[in-house]
C-alpha cells in the first residue's frame, strides 16, 4: 500500500513518453516512476508558502517552479493546479531559465487556452498552468539547477490556494529518456484561522491509501480518514476524488472519507484526491495506480498412459490418433489402450487467480477409466512446475471433481481456493495447472463397419477463474478445443473422408 502526505511529504508525478514536435508534445502517458530514489530530480515550487495577512486583493504574488538535485536534462514539462477563486491572470515568464538562451517554446497552457493543452479548468474549479520548452539544439544543458519558470498572479479574494504540481517531466534529449522526478506543492493564503484569530491558515494534510496494483474491474476502497485539518479545530468536511485515464476522467465530492472505484480499463490510472476544512483551506494528493489485466489461456492435448505424444496423421491438419483393428466387423483391439486427455489451464494475465472452475467435455464414444470413484484415480490435477509431465507435483483433491455419467461424458473441477491446494498459494502470472483424464474407447467390442473410419472426435474444456476464493471477484473465461482421430488399418485411408463425431 502507499501512502503519502501533501505537505509532509513529496508527491510522484508521472514522468511521460512524448512525441510530438520536435520529438515532443503536451499528451503524455504515465506510467510508475520509482517514488524516492536516490538522486532523483526534484521540481519544487518556490516558496514552499506565501502567507501575509497583507496580500489584499489587487495585490500580485509570484511563485517560481525550480529543479534541484537534477541530472542534466534538455527539456521539460510542468503544470499544476492552482484555487482559480483567490489566484487569477496568472502571467509566465520563463525567462532566465535553466535551459538558458538555447530554450525554445513549445507550449505554453493557461486554464485550457493555448497550445497542446491537456488540462482544463474544470478540475473541480482548479486553475491550470502548463509549460513546455526544450533546448533548441537537442542537447543537454549543463545547468541542471535553478529556474524552469515563474508564474505572478493578481490576489482575487480573501482565501486559500494550493500549488500542486499535477505534471512533472525533465528530458534529457528530446526524443526520450526521462528522469525520474520527486514534486513538492506550495501554497498561498490571506486569510486567518479561525477569523480574526491572527493566525495564519494552514492547508490540510492529505493521506490515502491505494493498491499498487489492481485488477481491471475491482472494486478498489480508497480511504482518506488519515487526512486532516493543521487549523485550529478544523476537521474535514469535503474530498474530492478524480479518477483519470487518459481523457478518460470521473468526479466524486462527498463528506465521508471512504469509497471505492471500478477501473474499467488497464494501464496506469492518476487518482486525485483533493481535501478541504471547514475555514476553506484545501490540498492536493495525486497518487498513481496500476491496473492490471486478467487473462486466462486453456490449451488441450493428448498422450498415451506413458506420456508419449499420440502419432500425428494428416487430415486438414496433423491430428493427434489411435488406430482400431477390425475382424468380423467388430472393433477387436485399439492402440494405444489408453489415452490420457490434458488440459493445460495457464495465467497469462497480470493478476493472481484464486479460485477456478473447469468444464472438460470428453469426445462421444470415449470414456473416464477405470469409472471415476475416488480412490481409483482415473483423474488427476498437476501444478505444471516443471519441464516434464512426469515430474509435475500433483495437488489433486477428489472432493473438487465431479464424473457425471453419459455419453459423451464430462469431467467437472471446482477449486475454491488454490491457498488450500497443494500450491498453498494463488495461481500467479505465468503458473500454470494440468488436468489429465485417462480415457478408453467404449467401442471396442461393438459391431462397427470399417467403411465408418476415419473417424474425428471432439472435446472442449470450458474454464473461469476469479481472483478471490470462492469463486467471486473479478473472473476471467477461456475455451481449448482439440481434436482425436481414429482410424482403422483394417480398410480405409486418411484420405477418406472422415466420419465427424
Amino acid at each position: 500500500m502507499m501512502s503519502r502526505s501533501i505537505i509532509k511529504s513529496s508527491v510522484a508525478v508521472a514522468i511521460a513518453v512524448l512525441v510530438g514536435i520536435s520529438g515532443w508534445s503536451t499528451g503524455w502517458i504515465p506510467f510508475l516512476p520509482a517514488v524516492h530514489a536516490q538522486g532523483a530530480a526534484q521540481v519544487v515550487v518556490s516558496p514552499s508558502s506565501i502567507a501575509s495577512l497583507t496580500s489584499l486583493p489587487g495585490s500580485t504574488v509570484t511563485f517560481e517552479v525550480d529543479t534541484a538535485n537534477s541530472s542534466p536534462f534538455a527539456g521539460f514539462e510542468v503544470g499544476f493546479f492552482y484555487n482559480i477563486s483567490v489566484l487569477q491572470n496568472p502571467r509566465v515568464d520563463y525567462t532566465g531559465n535553466a535551459l538558458g538562451n538555447d530554450a525554445t517554446l513549445l507550449s505554453e497552457c493557461i486554464n485550457g487556452l493555448g497550445d497542446q493543452c491537456t488540462f482544463q479548468k474544470d478540475f473541480d474549479g482548479q486553475g491550470v498552468v502548463s509549460l513546455s520548452l526544450e533546448t533548441g539544439s537537442g542537447v543537454n544543458t549543463t545547468t541542471t539547477n535553478g529556474k524552469l519558470f515563474s508564474v505572478t498572479f493578481t490576489v482575487a479574494t480573501i482565501g486559500f490556494s494550493p500549488v500542486h504540481i499535477v505534471k512533472s517531466l525533465l528530458g534529457t534529449e528530446p526524443n526520450g529518456n526521462f528522469l525520474p522526478v520527486v514534486a513538492h506543492d506550495g501554497y498561498f493564503t490571506n486569510m486567518d484561522c479561525p477569523r480574526g484569530s491572527g493566525i495564519l491558515c494552514r492547508p490540510p494534510v492529505v493521506s490515502f491509501s491505494v493498491p499498487q496494483n489492481v485488477a481491471i474491474g475491482n472494486l478498489v476502497t480508497f480511504d482518506a480518514s488519515a487526512s486532516s485539518s493543521q487549523n485550529p479545530n478544523g476537521t474535514i468536511t469535503q474530498y474530492v476524488w478524480v479518477w483519470r485515464f487518459g481523457f478518460d476522467r470521473s468526479f466524486l465530492t462527498t463528506t465521508s472519507p471512504l469509497t471505492t472505484h471500478n477501473f474499467p480499463f488497464f494501464g496506469v490510472w492518476t487518482v486525485t484526491l483533493i481535501v478541504r476544512d471547514n475555514y476553506g483551506t484545501s490540498a492536493i494528493e495525486t497518487l498513481l495506480i496500476n491496473v492490471e489485466n486478467l487473462r486466462l489461456s486453456v490449451s488441450m492435448f493428448f498422450t498415451d498412459s506413458d506420456l508419449n505424444s499420440l502419432q500425428l496423421t494428416e487430415f486438414e491438419f496433423p491430428t493427434p490418433t489411435v488406430n482400431v483393428t477390425i475382424s468380423g466387423g467388430v472393433v477387436r483391439t485399439v492402440n494405444p489402450r489408453h489415452v490420457l486427455a490434458w488440459v493445460n489451464i495457464t495465467n497469462s494475465g497480470a493478476v493472481p487467480f484464486q479460485s477456478l472452475k473447469l468444464n472438460h467435455s470428453l469426445p462421444v464414444d470415449w470414456t473416464v477409466d477405470p469409472p471415476w470413484l475416488p480412490g481409483k484415480g482415473a483423474v488427476h490435477v498437476y501444478y505444471a512446475n516443471s519441464t516434464s509431465l512426469a515430474t509435475n507435483p500433483e495437488i489433486t483433491q477428489t472432493s473438487t471433481i465431479t464424473v457425471p455419467t453419459g455419453d459423451p461424458s464430462s469431467i467437472q473441477v471446482a477449486i475454491p481456493s488454490f491457498n488450500a491446494t497443494g500450491i498453498g498459494h494463488p495461481l500467479m502470472p505465468g503458473q500454470s495447472i494440468l488436468l489429465s483424464v485417462n480415457l478408453s474407447y467404449n467401442l471396442v467390442g461393438t459391431a462397427q463397419s470399417a467403411a465408418t473410419y476415419p473417424r474425428l472426435y471432439f472435446s472442449e474444456a470450458n474454464t473461469e477463474a476469479w481472483t478471490t476464493s470462492g469463486f467471486v471477484g473479478n473472473k476471467s473465461t477461456d475455451i481449448g478445443k482439440a481434436e482425436l482421430g481414429v482410424r482403422t488399418s483394417t480398410v480405409g485411408q486418411w484420405n477418406y473422408k472422415p466420419a465427424i463425431v
